[in-house]
């Protein structure tokens, strides 16, 4: 086995060049995409106690087989809840309700993040939206 030190100038120049666009070109630009669907809410305010806070998503991937997972993230990072919506009981353009507690989360802006997977006979594509946001502020 060669150590980098014995490589020629040449080969290491050449493997310096290539090296990295080779790599880039096995990793994916962006996981995040708006072909396959979307997910959004509107702004409100964060309400004393616990209340249900609805969300909308919308799908649109080339089979009629998918299933559709959310995820509610704080303005902390933290998160706080999820969904799940798939092709056999749920339209491909619907809501959900995330259940937030005024006590245990703060105003500010919370992250939608969803993850499809989609079904073509035996292959499937998983892949994520590209984010939503919204606002909860101070009553």
């Amino acid at each position: 086995m060669l150590s980098r030190k014995a490589l020629p100038p040449v080969v290491a120049a050449v493997l310096a060049a290539v090296l990295p666009v080779a790599l880039m070109a096995a990793t994916p630009a962006s996981a995040n995409t708006t072909k396959y669907g979307s997910t959004g809410s509107p702004d409100r305010v964060l309400r004393h106690g616990c209340h249900d806070y609805r969300y909308h998503y919308k799908v649109t991937v080339p089979t009629n087989d998918w299933t559709l997972e959310t995820f509610l993230v704080d303005p902390t990072g933290e998160k706080l809840a999820s969904g799940a919506f798939a092709s056999e009981s749920d339209p491909d353009r619907g809501h959900g309700n995330w259940h937030i507690c005024k006590p245990s989360t703060r105003p500010g802006t919370f992250k939608i993040k969803a993850k499809i997977t989609f079904y073509s006979g035996q292959d499937s594509t998983k892949t994520w939206f590209k984010p939503s946001y919204f606002k909860l502020t101070p009553p």
